[in-house]
C-alpha cells in the first residue's frame, strides 16, 4: 500500500511539473519595441508615423513608458514598420503580441494589424475591440494566418507591419488616443514535444515504482 501511494505521488508530481513547464513558451518572447522615448526596434528599424506621439507611463507594460498615439476617428493607417530585417522574426515566431490601452473617455476603439512581405501578401486581422479604461493584450496569430510560413519561404527582402486605428470618444472629439507598448514575437511549444515531455516524466515515475 505504501509503495502504491508513493508511486501515485510521484506520477502526480511528474505530471504537475510537466504541465507547469509546458505552459511556458518554447523560448522567451522576443521584444520588438518597448517605446522608451523613441520609435526604435530590436532589429534596427524604426516605426514611421506622422501622428502626434507622446511617451507616457499610463499603459506601460514593459519598461517605464508606452507610446500614446493621437489619431482621427476614421480608419487611420499611419503607424508602420517597413524593412526586411523583421522578416526573420516573423519566420520563426507563432504570435505577434502587443498591449493596447484606451482612455476611460472612449466610446469605442478598434485596432487592426496588417502584415505583408516577400512570400506573403496583405494579411489583415479582424478588428480587436479595445474596452475603455483598460489595457488589453492583443495576439496576432502568425502561424494560423500563413505569415510565418510565408516569411520563411520568401527571400525576406522586404516586410511591412501596420497598426491601424479607428474609434470615437464621449463628446465626439475629432482627435482621440490609443496607447501601445510591449510589441513582441513569441513561439509556442509543438504538441508532439509537449506529449513526449509528459510521457517521459510519468515514465520515470513508473520506473521508480518498479525499482522500489
Amino acid at each position: 500500500m505504501m509503495h502504491r501511494c508513493k508511486f501515485l505521488a510521484q506520477a502526480c508530481a511528474a505530471a504537475f511539473v510537466a504541465a507547469a513547464c509546458l505552459a511556458l513558451p518554447a523560448k522567451g518572447d522576443t521584444l520588438l519595441s518597448g517605446f522608451e522615448g523613441d520609435l526604435s526596434t530590436s532589429v534596427g528599424l524604426n516605426w514611421a508615423s506622422n501622428l502626434t506621439k507622446s511617451y507616457v507611463a499610463a499603459g506601460a507594460t514593459q519598461g517605464a513608458t508606452a507610446i500614446q498615439l493621437t489619431h482621427g476617428t476614421g480608419w487611420t493607417q499611419d503607424f508602420t514598420l517597413d524593412g526586411g530585417a523583421v522578416a526573420p522574426l516573423v519566420a520563426t515566431s507563432d504570435k505577434f503580441l502587443l498591449d493596447a490601452t484606451v482612455p476611460e473617455t472612449a466610446e469605442w476603439r478598434q485596432l487592426f494589424i496588417v502584415m505583408q512581405g516577400a512570400g506573403k501578401g496583405w494579411t489583415q486581422s479582424d478588428a480587436y475591440n479595445l474596452p475603455a479604461g483598460a489595457t488589453t493584450p492583443v495576439s496576432f496569430d502568425l502561424a494560423a494566418l500563413g505569415l510565418k510560413a510565408g516569411a520563411a519561404s520568401g527571400d525576406q527582402s522586404w516586410w511591412q507591419v501596420y497598426l491601424i486605428f479607428q474609434g470615437g470618444d464621449v463628446g465626439g472629439a475629432s482627435q482621440i488616443t490609443t496607447t501601445i507598448d510591449n510589441i513582441r514575437f513569441a513561439a509556442v511549444p509543438e504538441p508532439a514535444t509537449a506529449a513526449l515531455a509528459v510521457g517521459g516524466l510519468i515514465g520515470v515515475a513508473a520506473l521508480r515504482r518498479r525499482r522500489s
